[in-house]
């Protein structure tokens, strides 16, 4: 219930917030994902409970809008952060521990 709340209040700052470039607002929500996992403690809820699949969701989003927006073939600044920061590695490994800690 509290994630719902959550999320739907982010929505709404954003509604009304000037937008950002897009990479920082890739960063931005990476960010709140990596807060997450470096501030909670063992006892975390599921991820369905939380704000990080609307953060995810976003991600996508941003990086659909700069596919649309770049030439054909041309990697833009959202997806070269993804790439170098290794964010697809990062989200596998905590999804797997995530995996493991349900099971337990």
């Amino acid at each position: 219930m509290f994630s719902k709340f959550t999320s739907i209040l982010q929505h709404a700052v954003e509604a009304l917030a000037p937008s950002l470039p897009l990479q920082e607002d890739f960063v931005y929500h990476w960010k709140a994902i990596t807060h997450y996992y470096i501030e909670t403690s063992d006892d975390k809820a599921p991820v369905t409970d939380t704000n990080i699949p609307s953060h995810l969701e976003q991600m996508l989003d941003i990086l659909t809008q700069e596919e649309r927006e770049r030439e054909s073939g041309e990697t833009g600044p959202c997806m070269e952060y993804l790439l170098h920061h290794k964010i697809l590695e990062t989200l596998y490994t905590l999804g797997k521990a995530d995996e493991n800690n349900c099971w337990l």
